[in-house]
C-alpha cells in the first residue's frame, strides 16, 4: 500500500512539474461556483474568443514564438440529451480584419461529450504544432452538432472582467455565428466591460 501511495504521489508530482514548465498565455478564470451563465453552442451557433498572445518584450531574450500545448475550456453539459451523439469541434485560428480566419483544409477533430454536469472541463490539443507569435491576436473557436432547442452545451463565462484597465487595446472579444458556416459577428458592449467564456491557453 505504501508503494502504491508513493507511486501515486510521484505521478502527481511529475504531472505538476509538466504544468509548471508551461506558460499561461491567456486565462479568463474559472466560472462561478454557482449561478454561472454562458453562451450556448449549437450546429448554427459557434462561439469564439479572441485573445492576445504574449507581449513582444517577452520574446526579446528567448525564442521568437511559443509552441501551443493545449487549451482548457469549461462547459455546462447537464441538460443535453445523453442518448444523442453530441460532439464539439474546437480550433485555434488567426485573426483577419478582427474576425476568426479559420482557413485550414482539414476538419478539426471532434471532441465527444461523455460527461454530463453543470461544470465540465474539456481539453483541446492542436493536431499539428502551432507557434504563437508575440504581440499577435488569435481566436479560439468552439462549435457543436447540437440541434435540440434548449438542450445545447453552454460555454460558461469566466470570472475575469475585461475593460480598458486590463485590455486597453480591446483585444479580448467574443464572436458568434447565427447559422451553420455563417459569418462571425463580434459582440460589442457599449460600456466596454465584458466577461468572456472560460478558457486557459498553455504554451511551452
Amino acid at each position: 500500500m505504501k508503494l502504491f501511495a508513493a507511486l501515486v504521489h510521484a505521478a502527481a508530482a511529475a504531472s505538476q512539474v509538466e504544468v509548471d514548465r508551461l506558460a499561461v498565455v491567456f486565462d479568463s478564470l474559472a466560472p462561478l461556483d454557482a449561478g454561472a451563465t454562458g453562451s450556448h453552442i449549437s450546429k448554427d451557433r459557434g462561439v469564439a474568443v479572441q485573445f492576445p498572445s504574449f507581449p513582444a518584450s517577452e520574446a526579446a531574450c528567448g525564442p521568437a514564438g511559443r509552441t501551443l500545448e493545449y487549451v482548457n475550456f469549461t462547459l455546462n453539459t447537464l441538460n443535453i440529451p445523453t442518448h444523442e451523439s453530441l460532439w464539439l469541434q474546437a480550433e485555434l485560428c488567426p485573426s483577419a480584419n478582427g474576425l476568426p480566419n479559420c482557413v485550414k483544409s482539414d476538419t478539426p477533430a471532434r471532441i465527444t461529450i461523455e460527461t454530463f454536469d453543470r461544470r465540465v472541463k474539456f481539453q483541446w490539443f492542436p493536431a499539428v504544432p502551432i507557434v504563437l507569435e508575440p504581440a499577435t491576436t488569435y481566436w479560439f473557436t468552439v462549435l457543436s452538432n447540437g440541434e435540440t432547442k434548449d438542450k445545447f452545451p453552454i460555454w460558461l463565462d469566466g470570472t475575469k472582467e475585461f475593460s480598458t484597465a486590463n485590455d486597453p487595446r480591446n483585444e479580448v472579444l467574443v464572436a458568434y455565428t447565427e447559422k451553420e458556416g455563417g459569418p462571425w459577428d463580434v459582440l460589442v458592449r457599449d460600456d466596454g466591460n465584458r466577461l468572456v467564456p472560460s478558457f486557459e491557453v498553455y504554451a511551452s
